[in-house]
């Protein structure tokens, strides 16, 4: 095709705009931005390129991979552990199958998807992150609530698969060995459904259940008006539509969730036959019943059997006591600390932590309730007048002290006192004519 025989992308966007119209009346409105058309040469050498080979060269030991973990998450040494060895089983498969595709082992593989149990702010996420990050490969992050059964409103899970390839920039070599992580997945449990169509538990399951094992995901999403104007565009150039699709054998799923209430199941089970227990004894957390689960708990939680048999893997976070979230504070290199000695140093003020303070935030953070996430609650509510006022001073160092973090309005009061500084708390009243 000539440079002069392809339509102009308002002509196309005008043409597409009319079938819209006469299919679905006024409702749809089509916005569109201007595409840019190259030619066919053009057009396969940039397909080309962004369909090179991918090249894996693992040579990673599941101690390596926790080693690397223990960096920035404290504790957690059982999830950590079983990630990393799901993660390199998986990835040695994949390197395997890269440098000799027709082996047969191949075709035996069981992919080892991990199902990873733990209240929220446990490090859960951020495991998975670090080790995508570590491995340099496309991530989706996603929560479970989204998604709804094909055909109704809502998401569709086969968008998870879109979303690797955005992430890739477009390299289908490289999307179909990303990590897929779904949270809040415990949602989608059907325990006590009324009857009727479940379009956000049972459906998401079994779609889910597909690309965890292996399905070819088409990448032209029926219900997205972008991609159906695209496909009008291939007609319009080419006279066909060609199929896009990502095979997801390769793709590693990490799934997750809070699963409160699993833990009274998994009891109930173990205590059923034995005597002198009561029905209303109290339960402890997940973790003292991990070594317990067993598939059938999971299905009376509320899954379908062939859903969580695609999850192999399955492992506990604990609760983070005070103890954790202090060494979070002071040896994680992804302590939130770190992001206010940062902040603070844009301002010339070199910021310090003593350990006394450092132990006062944890102990607060306790009893927020939300794991790691309740530190940086705690630490804006503690420093954020003296993020407001001190870099318009000439402060250039402060420790954070336990007085401090105690006593946050009279240390900051004292201390602008000490600096000669006297600042107005309101503002000046402003006249506006009408």
């Amino acid at each position: 095709m000539n440079e002069k025989d392809i339509p102009k992308p308002e002509d196309i966007q005008k043409e597409f705009e009319e079938f819209v119209n006469k299919r679905f009346g006024g409702q749809v409105k089509i916005i569109a931005q201007e595409i840019p058309f190259v030619s066919k040469a053009k057009a396969s050498s940039t397909t080309s390129s962004s369909e090179e080979p991918l090249n894996i060269e693992f040579d990673y030991k599941p101690k390596d991979l926790k080693a690397h973990l223990d960096r920035f998450i404290i504790g957690q040494d059982e999830a950590k552990k079983a990630l990393s060895i799901a993660v390199c089983d998986h990835y040695n498969q994949v390197r395997n199958h890269l440098h000799n595709p027709s082996s047969s082992t191949h075709e035996h593989y069981a992919k080892q998807n991990v199902l990873i149990l733990g209240p929220t702010g446990v490090g859960k996420t951020y495991m998975v992150r670090q080790i995508a990050k570590l491995m340099g490969v496309p991530f989706v992050k996603a929560d479970a609530t989204r998604f709804s059964e094909t055909g109704y409103i809502g998401a569709n899970v086969d968008d998870l698969i879109r979303d690797l390839v955005g992430q890739a920039n477009g390299n289908l070599q490289k999307a179909q060995y990303g990590i897929i992580y779904l949270d809040e997945a415990d949602k989608l449990a059907t325990r006590g459904q009324s009857s009727g169509r479940d379009v956000s538990g049972r459906g998401v399951q079994m779609g889910l259940l597909k690309l965890m094992e292996e399905t070819d995901v088409d990448l032209r999403a029926n219900h997205d008006p972008a991609s159906q104007m695209q496909a009008f565009m291939e007609m319009q150039q080419k006279g066909k539509i060609e199929k896009h699709s990502l095979n997801t054998r390769h793709i590693l799923f990490i799934v997750s969730g809070a699963f409160s209430g699993l833990s009274e199941i998994v009891a109930k089970r173990l205590h059923r036959k034995r005597i002198g227990f009561s029905s209303d004894k109290k339960h402890s957390d997940l973790n003292d019943y991990a070594q317990d689960m067993a598939t059938q708990d999971f299905i009376d939680f509320g899954f379908e059997p062939e859903f969580i048999g695609r999850l192999p893997i399955r492992v506990a976070c604990k609760d983070l006591d005070e103890e954790a979230l202090f060494s979070i504070l002071k040896s994680s290199e992804g302590s939130v600390v770190n992001q206010y000695v940062t902040s603070f140093a844009s301002y010339g003020i070199d910021l310090s932590f003593s350990d006394g303070a450092l132990r006062y935030i944890a102990s607060k953070t306790v009893e927020e309730k939300t794991g790691a996430r309740g530190l940086m609650t705690i630490l804006e509510k503690i420093l954020r007048d003296y993020k407001y006022f001190l870099p318009s001073t000439k402060l250039s160092e402060l420790e954070i002290t336990e007085e401090l973090v105690k006593h946050p309005k009279s240390y900051l009061d004292k201390l602008l006192e000490e600096l000669q500084i006297k600042e107005s708390y309101s503002l000046p009243r402003k006249v506006i004519a009408l």
